[in-house]
């Protein structure tokens, strides 16, 4: 295990950060009619083994030990948030500190435009560990984009919601969670679309393409559903195909997850990396019970066995409190 405490900004995204400081932060004491939301954020830690001798307390990485404070001001229509996150022992260009999310938003109606650094819209297995309902991820992470910068606009009902973003780029970059900062070398492009007109069914379809001028294309398609069985057992799945240029591969996931009590839950995961072009396929088999101890605490313990090509397969096990505010 390491223990290391280090604080860099430097490939953070500059324009939207400063944008949201200055206008949502430094303007907030000339400006009495913003609003300014309480802070809202998360802290996860966790302690995590694996049979190859593998172990970590509290430095496990973005799902397993993180800390989250966001920052959101508005007026009227328009709207500001930024964030802060730090996670130990970061693998992102050693920063263990940094800005995950800062941008500017204007409501019209249904729609939103927001403009800065944001997450995006892909996956099913949310990034923020407060949503995530396991300890890891199902499948290897690098299909579904991150952070980046640009311009997006979101149209939502009750029914359906769909959205295009236009940014520097999908993959990301080598900085903090962030694109590679750069309009000048191929953008990227993101689109979904997400029903709800069936009850207790969701569907999402999506889309990333990065047309790199100093690197191979890169895009992802996404499609899950969830549906709730009963108010206490939930299924969902997902496949993911993605094409990065020198590996393609197919991603699956099922799941399926049942509340015991309104304080004790379980749940169950299947995961699958399938590589097109060489690499060792993955299959990962997972339980995970969780216990909310209130509203905004809970602790959960996870079992994952990873059978792996031609490699040695492992047992990851672990257990993990979150306090989210």
């Amino acid at each position: 295990m390491k223990s290391k405490f280090g604080f860099s900004l430097q490939n953070s995204s500059r324009f939207a950060s400063a944008l949201v400081a200055t206008t949502a932060l430094v303007g907030i004491e000339a400006a009495s009619a913003i609003e300014v939301k309480a802070p809202t954020g998360f802290i996860g830690a966790s302690y995590t083994k694996t049979d190859n001798g593998t172990e970590t307390f509290l430095d496990g990485g973005i799902s397993q030990d993180a800390l989250k404070v966001g920052f959101a001001a508005s007026e009227g229509d328009f709207g500001a948030f930024a964030s802060i996150f730090y996670t130990p022992d970061s693998p992102k260009n050693g920063d263990e500190v940094g800005i995950l999310d800062a941008y500017l938003t204007y409501k019209m109606g249904n729609l939103t435009i927001t403009g800065g650094k944001y997450l995006s819209w892909l996956g099913y297995e949310a990034f923020n560990l407060n949503k995530l309902q396991t300890i890891t991820f199902a499948t290897d992470p690098g299909a579904i984009p991150a952070f980046r910068s640009g311009l997006k606009a979101d149209y939502v009902t009750d029914t359906y919601s769909a959205g295009v973003s236009v940014s520097d780029s999908i993959r990301g970059g080598d900085g903090f969670w962030n694109g590679d900062e750069d309009f000048g070398n191929g953008l990227g492009y993101e689109a979904y679309v997400k029903y709800k007109g069936i009850e207790n069914l969701t569907i999402f379809a999506g889309v990333a393409y990065e047309d790199a001028h100093d690197a191979a294309d890169f895009s992802t398609y996404d499609l899950w559903a969830s549906y709730n069985l009963t108010d206490k057992a939930t299924v969902a799945a997902e496949i993911v195909y993605n094409d990065n240029g020198p590996v393609v591969k197919t991603q699956g996931l099922l799941l399926f997850k049942y509340a015991f009590t309104k304080k004790f839950s379980t749940l169950a995961r299947f995961g699958a990396d399938a590589y097109d072009t060489g690499g060792d396929d993955k299959f990962g088999y997972t339980i995970c019970p969780s216990y909310s101890f209130t509203d905004t605490f809970l602790v959960r313990a996870e079992l994952t066995y990873k059978d792996i090509d031609e490699a040695d397969n492992s047992l990851f096990s672990g257990i993990q409190a979150v306090y989210q505010f």
